[in-house]
Order: C-alpha cells, then structure tokens, then sequence
C-alpha cells in the first residue's frame, strides 16, 4: 500500500513551537503518535489568542469544532525535543476549512510529522453549523 501524504498549504501563517513533555512519550520511548492531533490543538489554540480571542469560542459567537482529522507520521521526536508547529489555512470552503499542520524538530528541520484537522463553524445557541465568518476569512488570507 502506498504510504499517504498529507499536502502542505502554500504558506505557513503562524509558528510556534513545543517542548515534548514525559506524558508525550509512549513505551517505545519516542513521542507517542496520538499526542500529534494534542499538539496541533494547542498550536490552534494559540494562533487563536494571537488573533485576539481569549477561548476556543470565537468570531462572532460561533465556536470551532473539529469534524474530521489526519495524521501523518513521519520521523520520531524523543523526550525534550523542541518542536517547531507551523501552522496553514487551505480549502476554506463556504461552513468549513482545514488547518494543515507541519511539526518538525527545531534544532535539526527533521520533519516528524503533518497533521490536517477540517474545522467548521458552530452557533452554540442555535445548535447548528454556520458559514465562516467573514472576519475569520480575512485574517486568515491576509
């Protein structure tokens, strides 16, 4: 079977990085493939305070919520390794969008994993999905 790639957004809009911490570590002693979609989630989380909104629930009183994600896992990260997440914005669509994510190790560029979550938009009070925001559109493809 062919190995599947996830494809990379033509540019990164924000970076940031993340120390592997012991509770990342699995019994093979390297980081454990289920922490990639934590630490994409925590990356997110921070491009949105850089945005300006304090909580998950944002851009004009809808929230974001996670119908699909993706895992590629590409090279192993051991205990201590400073990460590098990148994150991009692709195929944002008129109720949804991916958030593409490159992790990699800092001090050496290796490339440890990629990891895609499609997000949409979700009125809390209406119980109901939403169109993305056109503020939301604009910070994103500026």
């Amino acid at each position: 079977m062919p190995r599947k790639t996830l494809a990379l957004p033509e540019r990164f809009i924000f970076t940031t990085h993340y120390d592997v911490l012991y509770t990342d570590v699995n019994s093979a002693n390297h980081l454990g493939a289920e922490r990639l979609l934590s630490i994409a989630m925590e990356a997110q989380l921070r491009f949105i305070r850089q945005l300006g909104h304090s909580e998950a629930i944002v851009f004009e009183e809808a929230g974001l919520i996670m119908a699909h994600a993706e895992t590629a896992y590409l090279a192993e990260a051991d205990y201590g390794d400073r990460l590098k997440v990148e994150l991009g914005v692709s195929e944002i669509e008129n109720k949804s969008f991916q958030f593409v994510y490159r992790i990699s190790k800092d001090a050496s560029g290796v490339e440890v994993a990629r990891v895609a979550t499609t997000l949409l938009f979700f009125d809390y009070q209406q119980h109901r999905v939403v169109p993305v925001p056109a503020a939301f559109r604009a910070q994103v493809q500026a």
